[in-house]
């Protein structure tokens, strides 16, 4: 592969990420130079980026003698300077962030998620996230984090790293998680120990990153909705550290790339018309005649109250826009769960428009019919849906979402729910676990609906009759519709 068609694209721009250095490139048979980004070298084939982003390898055999010694030279000095501090940082952030090449933006995130631990939550083409929830023992730059995710783009390449510390959520429940969410809903820590706990966990960190970095910058970063947290910054090689401490809120420790850090948490928009050939192609039809939204991320809500960040966060992603449920938690949650869904969507409805350029508004549901729905549906786009979760519609959507598995007469099986889809009903009108979840999909045929809980893989989606959805329904909605 030779340099010469990338050529009028490179000489137009000098704006590059400066994890890795610059250099200056010559053809061995040309007189057109270049400035373009030198990510790796190996067996003299060197790793280039140009500035949109494009990667490709270059074998030095093409290039002239100046640019071959130009490479080989900046190579050996830029690795020098990261093996000076790489194993350093690792070693104070007790955990190995880092690998020999001292650049995650380089790494997929499953490697980087690896080398922390952290299991897969969802991969879709677009986007994937790995999650641990912590266990005592886990520590991440001198304190005990209460969850470490790692977000990965289209590429597969590691996005960000999200690491929550003494957060309002985590700290203040004792909830169980998934469908036992619901019952317990007490609290175990009251506001000023956690108001201590943050404290620590701030200085710690803090503490930690400077002796390692030295002293911080401080800056302010755009968070979720139309708030801005000041933070702390630590950078080192294309890496920033971000630390925020949100009274009453959370500790949270973001790694992300130098240059979006630089943009104070601005991202780039992908284009409305992108987004609608990628939303009409997650939608699914099948020969039974179930129409499904598939490669929604996932996000596990764990044990805390956060069943409406988490939904939005998942909604949020799929149409483009990046979100954090912790993040969003910070706008409309009391600790440990309870979420003001009203507030909430008007922050969402900001963010998405002034942010992503998506339109998100609040829907009335008065009637979940496959044709009062699939207006959405059709498109990619799903339905964030107020209901009651109640532990008799839970059994009946796992019990439904199994049975599925071995029909092999739709019509006969579409009789047979029908007849116990009324009874059912008249038993699941309590109005109690008031929860948010997503409508996914609708099988005309059969009468039902697809939901998708963030409660893990699990739940991703699950099948219910109209008449026991209808049952629990609570007649509100909301949507980020294209």
């Amino acid at each position: 592969m030779t340099l010469r068609p990338l050529l009028p694209v490179l000489a137009a721009s000098s704006l590059f990420i400066r994890a890795e250095p610059l250099i200056t490139l010559q053809e061995a048979n040309g007189t057109d130079k270049l400035r373009i980004e030198l990510l790796n070298l190996e067996k003299d084939i060197a790793l280039l980026r140009r500035a949109d982003g494009q990667e490709f390898d270059t074998p030095l055999a093409y290039l002239s003698e100046e640019s071959r010694e130009d490479i080989r030279t900046t190579w050996k000095t830029h690795r020098q300077k990261v093996e000076k501090h790489l194993t350093p940082l690792n070693k104070a952030l007790g955990q190995t962030l880092f690998a020999s090449n001292g650049n995650i933006w380089n790494e997929s995130t499953g490697d980087v998620a690896k080398r922390l631990r952290l299991p897969l939550e969802s991969e879709t083409p677009f986007t994937s996230s790995y999650r641990l929830y912590t266990r005592s023992g886990y520590s991440f730059a001198g304190a005990n984090p209460k969850t470490v995710v790692s977000y990965g783009d289209h590429n597969g390449r590691t996005l960000s790293l999200s690491i929550i510390y003494a957060n309002k959520g985590d700290s203040l429940s004792n909830v169980g998680a998934g469908e036992d969410h619901f019952k317990d809903k007490g609290k175990s820590v009251d506001r000023n120990t956690l108001e201590g706990a943050m404290i620590y966990d701030a200085a710690n960190i803090a503490k930690t990153l400077t002796n390692v970095l030295g002293e911080p910058t401080e800056q302010r970063m755009l968070g979720q909705g139309n708030e801005s947290h000041q933070v702390q910054r630590w950078d080192w090689n294309g890496h920033s550290f971000l630390l925020a401490h949100v009274a009453e809120e959370y500790v949270g420790l973001n790694i992300v790339r130098a240059s979006f850090a630089d943009g104070g948490g601005r991202f780039s928009r992908v284009s409305d018309g992108d987004i609608r050939v990628r939303l009409k192609k997650s939608v699914t039809q099948e020969a039974n005649g179930d129409v499904f939204i598939k490669d929604i991320p996932m996000v596990d809500q764990g044990p805390k109250g956060y069943c409406a960040p988490a939904t939005f966060e998942r909604a949020m992603r799929h149409a483009g826009v990046p979100a954090d449920m912790y993040l969003l938690a910070t706008l409309a949650t009391e600790g440990g769960g309870g979420t003001n869904t009203s507030k909430l969507y008007d922050e969402v409805a900001f963010t998405t428009r002034s942010k992503g350029g998506r339109t998100a508004r609040k829907i009335v549901l008065k009637s979940l019919a496959p044709n009062k729905i699939k207006r959405y549906i059709d498109k990619g786009v799903p339905i964030l849906w107020q209901m009651c979760s109640l532990s008799g519609y839970n059994q009946v959507a796992n019990a439904r979402t199994r049975a599925r598995r071995e029909v092999k007469d739709w019509v006969d099986y579409a009789t047979k729910i029908a007849a116990v889809a009324g009874k059912n009903a008249e038993a699941l009108r309590e109005k109690n676990n008031f929860h948010i979840c997503m409508i996914i999909g609708y099988n005309e045929t059969t009468n039902e609906v697809a939901v998708s809980d963030s409660w893990g893989k699990n739940y991703t989606i699950r099948w219910i009759h109209v008449d026991e959805a209808e049952a629990v329904n609570n007649k509100n909605g909301f949507v980020i519709d294209i």
